[in-house]
C-alpha cells in the first residue's frame, strides 16, 4: 500500500458524490457505446450499398461489353450481306452461281463433274 499523507474523508457527502461519479461514468460509456454502435450500423449498411453499386456497375459493364461484342459482329455480317446484296445486282456473279449450285448450262454446252 501507498504511503499517503492525504485521506478522503468518508463522510456521507463524499460518499454520495463518489456514487454520482460512478453513475455518471456509467451513462457516459453507455452513451458512448450506443453512439458506437449507431455509427457501425450506419457504416455497415453504407458500405453494404457500395458494394452493392460496384456489384452492379461491373454487371453492367459486362453487359455493355457484351453487347458491344454482339454489335460488332452484327456490323460484320450486315457487310458481308450488303456485298452479297451487290453481288447479287452484277449479272455474271449470277450466272456463276446458277451453273455452279444447280449445274445450269448454256445451250450446247457440255459441262463435265470432277470429283476431288
Amino acid at each position: 500500500m501507498k504511503n499517503r499523507k492525504v485521506v478522503q474523508l468518508e463522510t456521507p457527502h463524499t460518499q454520495q458524490v463518489s456514487v454520482d461519479r460512478r453513475v455518471r461514468r456509467r451513462v457516459h460509456i453507455r452513451r458512448f457505446e450506443r453512439i458506437v454502435a449507431v455509427f457501425l450500423l450506419i457504416f455497415l449498411f453504407l458500405g453494404f450499398q457500395i458494394v452493392r453499386s460496384r456489384y452492379a456497375l461491373a454487371k453492367v459493364n459486362t453487359n455493355i461489353h457484351q453487347t458491344e461484342v454482339q454489335l460488332a459482329d452484327q456490323k460484320v455480317r450486315g457487310r458481308e450481306l450488303n456485298q452479297q446484296v451487290k453481288q447479287l445486282h452484277d449479272p455474271e456473279y449470277i450466272q456463276q452461281v446458277i451453273r455452279s449450285k444447280y449445274n445450269y448450262s448454256k445451250q450446247g454446252e457440255t459441262v463435265y463433274n470432277l470429283d476431288n
